[in-house]
């Protein structure tokens, strides 16, 4: 073998060796991910029994890809999708490292991720399972109610479990209606504009503008309800 077929052989393998480590990672990761995420579906389907309900619809398995809205739940196909860190595409990943500001680091940016989806977002999807127990779904109800009782039932299973998801959700969701345009014109209301926009809305940030402003009107919602009280209202 020449010195020139040596050295294209030994790139071909460190170029094989990587794209199989790299493979190999991104398995492991999404495997990783959804052990978790269905660990966190049973504990809000336990928690929903133990309010005293039970659900027509079977219990959604958990599908992980790359979800541009980083979750989801399908009411037809009765599916919950989630993401995983290894499948972001990079300018997914770059809107965490924004959050955490000029400093951020992989693992930094990484925890945000972990945080915000796999705590805030999937069980706003679960939310959005429930409803579609009771019937509560586009077929029966406006976009804005839809959103902000799955926020309801996020934001009260959280003031149950673990309060701090909330205390870390605020501030993020603070910097979102901070430093996004507002998108909704000076003589529109908020709910009807949201409805009439809905589909459009999706893939822009206005929508994360709205999300942002539910999420805290669900967080300061007084005296907070319980999770019971906020599925007992999903109807």
């Amino acid at each position: 073998m020449g010195i020139k077929q040596a050295v294209v052989g030994l790139l071909w393998f460190g170029l094989s060796v990587n794209g199989w480590t790299q493979t190999r990672t991104e398995t492991t990761d999404v495997e990783e991910t959804r052990v978790k995420m269905t660990a966190m579906r049973d504990a809000f389907v336990q928690s929903v029994k133990d309010a005293g309900f039970t659900c027509p619809i079977a219990v959604p398995p958990v599908l992980v890809e790359d979800v541009p809205s980083f979750g989801s739940y399908d009411p037809d196909t009765n599916t919950l999708r989630t993401s995983a860190w290894s499948l972001l595409k990079p300018e997914e990943r770059q809107m965490f490292f924004h959050f955490m500001g000029p400093n951020a680091t992989e693992e930094s940016a990484r925890n945000e991720f972990e945080d915000g989806v796999h705590h805030w977002v999937i069980v706003h999807e679960l939310g959005h399972w429930f409803q579609a127990c009771h019937g509560f779904t586009e077929k029966t109800a406006k976009p804005y109610a839809i959103e902000f009782g799955a926020d309801r039932i996020a934001a009260a299973y959280w003031n149950e479990h673990d309060p701090g998801v909330i205390a870390h959700q605020r501030p993020v969701f603070e910097a979102i209606l901070h430093n996004f345009p507002n998108p909704v014109p000076a003589a529109a209301s908020v709910e009807p504009f949201f409805n009439d926009h809905y589909q459009e809305l999706g893939p822009t940030p206005g929508y994360l503008w709205f999300q942002s402003q539910m999420c805290l009107k669900a967080f300061d919602e007084k005296p907070a309800p319980s999770l019971k009280q906020v599925l007992a209202e999903t109807k």
